[in-house]
């Protein structure tokens, strides 16, 4: 099959053609067969060039990772070779020790016929060319640059001539030189191009074009031929259209590319210099520009819309031009001042898009024409709305919004019905661009309902001012009947242009719009305002029961108009009560209406939600509306709580929406609780029964708790109440955890606390509250449930038990003692009490807290009279040691041992400051306490080792402030040699002998020091030597224990103690000699001892100590010397350093290894 060359149909070699009868045509059939021939060579060519670029990239890569790996082996070659070198010298340097003369350099010979290792790696050379070498120009791109660059230096030129030179040469010359400097620039292209050489032909010829523009300008410059008498603006675009005209014909001639896009740019400028001298107006600037973007769509056209060279460049000159004609043509309407101007603007506007649509249904690009006809039908509609707000004799500033909206929206509702009506005719891509159009013209006026509409709502509820007191014929003011009929408008070109699935949403959209819009429209009373709405909520939710799918703008819809409407009712209180009874009337049909079907979970669930909140509003506004008090308001709010609870397990369907406006209902009254004259505690701690009573059964980590997150809901909501308890009982409650710290102010005054007074309420209410918490723990644990009731409702009634006290006006200490009774008990119970894990978990993290609180706040509370503080931590003892005795958990038992000691050791103070014991005594009673203390270490130590450290702290830290109390030296040095033999009797017992023999040598040299200071002795010997005893026993001891262990651990701190002080004294003013022969002798015998045993840390440091005595004996007899002798012994030093530096040396190193061995 070939295509016949006559008239194109499809003809066959073997019958010829059968549209015009002709035979074979072999010519045809053989240039058929050449296309494929070259249609296979150029697939050949792409894979050849495909495979010489690989081989390309493969030869770079390969190239690449050569040179990385030879530049590894030459830098590891030279690298090797000077380590050959640095180990040569330094041999010859070691056998051959005798300095070379100076000026000379080392030799270094080879055998001959050697070379260094990596000599021929590092001067080989290759033969070949370097990898990276430049290549060489060839002869045709040197003649292309000598071409350009004669062609810029020619432009230069012709610039230079036109503007310097131009005035030596007569009118004649010039015009002669300049046509033969065009035209010889001009001649040179054609030959160029012929022999190859196209980018310099281009440059070239862009040259002589360039050159006739400057022709031109030259001509108008010297006014040849009068033409100075013309237009300028009319002589540029002449001289614009001569040169395009010329550049046009050139590209012809010659077949150049460059001059066709030339002629084409220069062309551009001529309309628009034809419109400025004519003084266009913005219209006829749009349509100047409009004239400019057909001429290159005609040339886009004429390229095939081929997006490459003059096509490309014309495709973005139209682009450019088309756009700004646009944006001039809006400009022009919106500054219209006439019908006609407006009409005008319009076409204009309309011109352009038509421009667009004709190239694109020329190019038969889809997608082009959808988005253009889109475009010629916004531009339509836009010149028939700005001409519709002139007619018939008005001006749009001066007509009313109302009747604007209307008269755009029958604008729309006509381009509407255009669209539909020729939307049947139009292929599908096309038609879509019109309807897409006529929604987005549709949504101007639809947007001006829309805001109407807005409007009339805040109209109606200003209305329904002030609330609940608004006049009942009070009417509503806001935009008039144009408002609803533009809606109407709106609506039916919607319904003509959207889909047949969205038309009833889009009418009950414009319904509730229009039962906004009607009391405001119609001036009616403000209470039509719910009475429209709920009508059109209600028959949104009717619509949304029959849709089994996300019926999302019926709810939608429903739910605005009812809050609107409920916002409004408010307006009057029996109004406002109606509306909420409607409300919940609606919600409960629908509720109904959809229980069987698979709208229950969720419209169902809705409903009944919102149909159960509207009842507590609808309750109160009837009670409000009949004068009731604020009294009987909330209780009848509480009581509409209970039987919300008591409703939970009667309607299965729903019950987690009657769960939650239960809870919700038990977080707000409360609140509202506050506003009437009872007690807010009790109303919240009827609520919390009442989430408590509404609870699920069953173990939250069990699988029978209902899914719907009801537990969590109700912790959470429980949060309100609680919070609402623990604001109204704050006062009373601080009485027992917040006024009790004020003892601390009057400490041991004997001067009695008042207690102030607390209110019944809140002892009733707490304990109410502590049932609420035992009934949930109950209803929530499937197991071990009266244990976890107990443990929720423990800390509370803890709480009530001194908050009952002080509610019965009880005598002190009766509030703080019964706050401490309270704690302690729970603390012990929690310490001592089996259970399982979830109880011990309750009672830690919710019991724990308060029961330390409570303990806390009573053991400080009695610390204003020192007989009352006694008996508290005589409690606090008691209680702690029982629970070090019996708790469950070691932490506990450790808790319980530690703050048993610290008790004990408070007691022991305190019953010796009560007894008026002399002074001293309360530093000994002190003593004896932490001396108690470490007996229960030393039985603990035996039996629950894990324990003991903690009481053997407190029992050390109590010894610490026995001696810091005790007031003298005298007594401080008693109490620490006391100590000290506690000490030592621990040591006799197995564990940590060691550290306690420190301890206790410490806790003797501490004994004996502050006895020196209490009998005023001076010498720092006595005070240092002692301190370096008990250190070296340590060390020594230490050592015995790990012989591992080095000299200068073991024996440094005694050392530095017994040798530093004295030689800080030595060194200072005074002659000292029997210290420093006693410091001389003692360092002789610690060195002596050293070398004797072979420890490191004696030796050196006697060493350095004999040194530094030497050296200030030195001193001593310096100025005694003459000046020469240091002089002399210098030099004398330095000489024999220098001759035996090498002996010197291994000595030093010798030295250095023998001191290293030592231990």
């Amino acid at each position: 099959m070939y295509p016949c060359p006559y008239c194109g149909a499809a003809a066959s070699a073997a019958s010829g053609c059968p549209g015009c009868g002709r035979a074979p045509d072999p010519d045809a059939l053989e240039v058929m067969r050449l296309d494929g021939e070259l249609a296979g060579l150029k697939r050949e060519l792409d894979a050849a060039v495909a495979t010489v670029t690989t081989l390309q990239r493969r030869i770079t890569d390969t190239t690449t990772q050569r040179n990385t790996v030879a530049f590894r082996v030459t830098s590891a070659v030279a690298a090797q070779s000077r380590l050959n070198t640095a180990g040569l010298a330094g041999a010859a340097e070691t056998a051959h020790p005798v300095t070379a003369p100076a000026g000379t350099a080392p030799a270094t010979t080879a055998p001959a016929g050697t070379a260094p290792p990596g000599a021929a790696s590092a001067g080989a050379a290759p033969t070949s060319a370097p990898a990276g070498s430049e290549p060489r120009l060839t002869t045709l791109t040197v003649q292309n640059v000598l071409f350009t660059l004669g062609g810029l230096l020619l432009i230069v030129a012709a610039a230079v001539f036109t503007a310097v030179a131009w005035a030596q040469v007569g009118v004649t010359g010039r015009a002669a030189i300049l046509a033969a400097a065009t035209a010889a620039v001009l001649a040179v292209p054609p030959f160029a191009a012929r022999r190859g050489l196209t980018a310099a032909a281009e440059t070239l010829a862009a040259v002589g074009l360039l050159m006739i523009l400057l022709d031109g300008y030259a001509a108008w410059a010297v006014d040849f031929l009068q033409v100075q008498d013309h237009d300028p603006l009319r002589y540029a675009s002449a001289v614009c259209a001569v040169t395009a005209a010329t550049a046009f014909a050139y590209a012809r001639l010659t077949g150049l590319r460059g001059p066709k896009i030339s002629a084409l740019l220069v062309a551009q400028p001529i309309l628009p210099l034809l419109a400025t001298s004519a003084d266009a107006s913005l219209t006829g600037w749009s349509l100047t520009l409009a004239g400019v973007t057909a001429l290159n769509l005609a040339v886009v056209h004429r390229r095939r819309y081929a997006p490459t060279g003059i096509g490309l460049a014309a495709y973005v000159c139209a682009y450019t031009a088309g756009i700004i004609a646009a944006l001039i043509a809006i400009v022009a309407l919106a500054a219209a001042d006439s019908a006609t101007s407006a009409a005008a603007a319009g076409g204009a506007l309309a011109l352009v898009a038509a421009l667009a649509t004709a190239s694109a249904t020329l190019a038969r690009n889809s997608e082009a024409q959808t988005i253009t006809t889109c475009l010629l039908t916004l531009a339509v509609a836009a010149g028939a709305g700005g001409w519709s707000l002139w007619v018939p004799d008005g001006t749009p500033t001066s007509l009313p919004g109302g009747t604007v909206i209307l008269r755009l929206s029958l604008v729309a509702l006509l381009i509407a019905a255009v669209v539909a009506g020729a939307g049947r005719r139009l292929p599908g891509p096309v038609g879509r661009g019109p309807r897409a159009a006529a929604l987005l013209v549709t949504a101007v006026p639809g947007l001006g309902v829309a805001g109407a509409a807005v409007r009339a709502a805040a109209a109606g509820a200003e209305a329904a001012l002030p609330l609940l007191d608004a006049p009942l014929g009070a009417v509503v003011a806001g935009p008039g009947w144009e408002s609803p009929v533009a809606a109407g408008a709106v609506l039916g070109a919607y319904l003509m242009v959207v889909p047949a699935r969205l038309r009833t949403d889009l009418a009950l959209t414009a319904l509730a719009g229009i039962a906004l819009l009607a009391p405001a429209a119609f001036r009616l009373p403000w209470w039509t305002v719910p009475i429209l709405s709920l009508a059109v909520a209600a028959l949104a939710l009717a619509l949304a029961t029959r849709r089994p799918r996300r019926p999302v703008v019926p709810l939608t819809v429903a739910a605005l108009l009812t809050g609107y409407a409920l916002v409004v009712s408010l307006g009057d209180a029996g109004v406002g009560a109606a509306a909420f009874a409607v409300v919940a009337v609606i919600g409960a049909a629908t509720a109904h209406r959809v229980r069987p079907g698979p709208l229950r979970t969720g419209l169902g669930a809705w409903s009944a939600t919102v149909g159960l909140l509207a009842v507590p509003p609808a309750v109160w506004l009837t009670l409000l509306a009949a004068d009731a008090s604020v009294t009987w308001q909330i209780r009848a709010e509480l009581v509409v709580a209970a039987l919300f609870v008591a409703a939970v397990r009667l309607v299965p369907w729903y019950r987690s929406p009657v769960l939650g406006s239960a809870l919700l209902l038990t977080a707000v009254v409360p609140v509202v609780a506050y506003a009437g004259p009872d007690s807010p505690a009790l109303y919240a701690a009827a609520c919390l029964f009442l989430i408590a009573v509404a609870l699920p059964g069953g173990s939250p980590a069990r699988a029978g708790v209902p899914g719907d997150g009801a537990v969590a809901g109700a912790v959470l909501t429980a949060v309100v109440p609680a919070s609402a308890l623990l604001y109204a009982t704050g006062a009373d409650l601080a009485v027992v955890f917040v006024a009790q710290y004020r003892a601390v102010g009057s400490f041991w005054s004997d001067v009695v606390p008042v207690t102030p007074a607390v209110s019944w309420t809140s002892v009733v209410a707490l304990v109410i509250a502590a049932g609420a918490a035992g009934l949930a723990a109950y209803r929530l644990r499937a197991a071990s449930r009266l244990r976890g009731a107990v443990w929720f409702a423990a800390p509370v009634i803890a709480v009530v038990v001194p908050l009952a006290a002080a509610s019965a006006e009880a005598p002190w200490p009766s509030v703080p003692l019964a706050a401490l009774a309270a704690g302690l008990v729970g603390l012990v119970a929690l310490a001592v009490l089996p259970g399982s894990v979830g109880v011990r978990v309750v009672g830690e993290r919710w019991g724990g807290p308060v029961f330390a609180a409570l303990g806390l706040a009573g053991l400080i509370g009695t610390t204003s009279v020192a007989g009352a503080m006694l008996a508290a931590f005589a409690l606090v003892a008691v209680a702690a040691t029982a629970a070090g005795a019996g708790g469950r958990e070691g932490p506990v038992r450790v808790a319980g041992w530690s703050f048993g000691a610290v008790a004990v050791v408070v007691v022991a103070y305190t019953a010796s400051e009560i007894a008026g014991l002399p002074a001293g005594g309360a530093a000994l009673s002190v003593l004896a306490a932490a001396a108690v203390a470490a007996v229960g270490e030393t039985l603990l130590a035996a039996r629950r080792p894990r324990e003991a450290p903690a009481v053997a702290a407190v029992a050390h830290t109590s010894a610490l402030v026995a001696l810091l109390i005790a007031g003298t030296p005298g007594r401080a040095a008693l109490i620490a040699t006391l100590w000290s033999v506690v000490l030592g009797l621990r040591a006799l017992r197995p564990g940590n002998r060691f550290g306690h023999l420190l301890a206790a040598g410490g806790t003797v040299l501490l004994g004996w020091w502050l006895f020196l200071a209490s009998r005023d002795v001076g010498v720092v010997e006595v005070y240092t030597l002692p301190a370096a005893a008990v250190a070296l026993g340590a060390g020594w001891l230490a050592r015995r224990r790990w012989p591992e262990l080095p000299s200068w651990t073991a024996y440094g701190p005694a050392l530095a103690a017994g040798f530093l002080p004295t030689l800080a004294l030595i060194g200072g003013d005074g002659t000292q000699y029997p210290r420093r022969l006693l410091l001389g002798a003692a360092a002789v015998v610690v060195v002596l001892v050293g070398a004797r045993f072979r420890l490191q840390a004696p030796v050196v440091t006697g060493g350095v100590m004999l040194v530094l005595t030497a050296l200030h004996e030195v001193a001593q007899v310096w100025d005694l010397v003459p000046r020469w002798v240091p002089l002399a012994v210098g030099g004398l030093l330095l000489v024999g350093i220098a001759t035996t530096m090498e002996q010197r040396r291994r000595d030093v190193t010798r030295l250095r290894d023998a001191v290293g061995r030592l231990g």
